[in-house]
């Protein structure tokens, strides 16, 4: 038998369970040797991989006119880690190689929607590259992909770090603009709002179910 107090108790575990799922991460690549793939630093459900700006195409290799948007470029090299050194570059933010995203951008890939908290990462030590560059999000889906928020990366600012400055949900994906090396990407992610509406709606309607069968047992 479930009373009222019992019900609350169940809520209050389940966002309490909610709550203890938020995770922070932080990747700076420093275990890593100049010229491996950036993917053997990632944590589990993060990847790394070029970028492109290309529509989709039909069974007949005709190109899908209306379809262009940001996807990962199929048959591209891993995205590397290098010593900022190998371009002639200031150091590193921290240790001794970065992100290597100098001559194409990088998409961070996560393996499910994330509700970004917080989001940084550090550019290089240099001044090379566009004043005007944006770090962008995106939510992927199956009409395109919907840009949530962007943020400044002045790549002529040594040491440059892009931040987020409020939280951003539905993230499935960071663009990385070319020109740049990218070290301590760090963010905090928690569950997405509506995974957390539909369970307390679940239980609501579990709650109900019981209600009404104790109901028609007394009668």
């Amino acid at each position: 038998m479930i009373n009222h107090s019992s019900l609350a108790a169940l809520v209050a575990g389940m966002l309490f369970a909610t709550a203890s799922q938020a995770q922070s991460i932080s990747i700076n690549f420093d275990t890593l040797s100049s010229g491996t793939p950036a993917n053997l630093g990632a944590p589990t459900g993060v990847s790394f991989g070029e970028a492109a700006w290309s529509p989709e195409v039909d069974a007949d290799g005709d190109v899908v006119a209306g379809t262009d948007r940001w996807r990962l470029f199929e048959g591209s090299s891993p995205i590397l880690v290098r010593n900022p050194s190998f371009y002639d570059r200031g150091s590193a933010p921290s240790g001794l190689v970065a992100l290597d995203g100098v001559f194409q951008p990088t998409l961070i890939r996560f393996s499910s929607p994330q509700m970004l908290a917080r989001f940084s990462v550090t550019l290089d030590n240099d001044t090379y590259g566009d004043p005007s560059a944006t770090i962008e999000f995106y939510r992927v889906g199956s009409a395109g992909n919907t840009l949530l928020a962007s943020i400044p990366a002045n790549q002529t600012s040594p040491g440059f770090t892009a931040a987020l400055a409020a939280p951003v949900s539905g993230v499935d994906m960071v663009l990385l603009p070319s020109g740049a090396l990218y070290d301590n990407i760090q963010y905090s992610s928690i569950p997405e709002p509506s995974s957390v509406a539909l369970s307390l709606v679940g239980l609501a309607g579990f709650g109900a179910f019981l209600f009404l069968r104790r109901t028609s047992a007394q009668r």
